[in-house]
């Protein structure tokens, strides 16, 4: 069984990478929910005596910040994709109706 650092680095690990998807996927009332949940398991892990009561406090506390680190990088992520996308061909129909956009001649 793995114990100590190990644990919380893949503690760690996870949350992050639970935080990525659901920025990816879900809007914020989802990690508002995994908040919930994380801390349910955390107050379950401690009154079952897996590890020393402080030690689990901060061991749900650092998976909790690394659940919404991992999110907050999923919104940039997406933020950054958004501003890459190519202009949309509706943009091109309405600058034709204008007269904008270049006319074959009828000659």
């Amino acid at each position: 069984m793995m114990q100590g650092d190990g644990f919380v680095s893949l503690l760690v690990c996870l949350a992050v990478l639970v935080g990525l998807v659901t920025g990816l996927r879900f809007n914020v009332r989802m990690l508002v929910w995994l908040c919930l949940a994380a801390m349910i398991c955390g107050v379950i892990a401690g009154t079952m005596g897996v590890s020393a009561p402080g030690r689990t406090v901060l061991t749900t506390l650092v998976s909790l910040v690394a659940l919404q680190v991992g999110y907050f990088v999923a919104l940039v992520i997406g933020a950054m994709r958004l501003a890459d996308m190519p202009e949309p061909a509706g943009e091109k129909a309405r600058a034709s109706r204008r007269g904008e956009a270049s006319r074959p001649t009828g000659a």
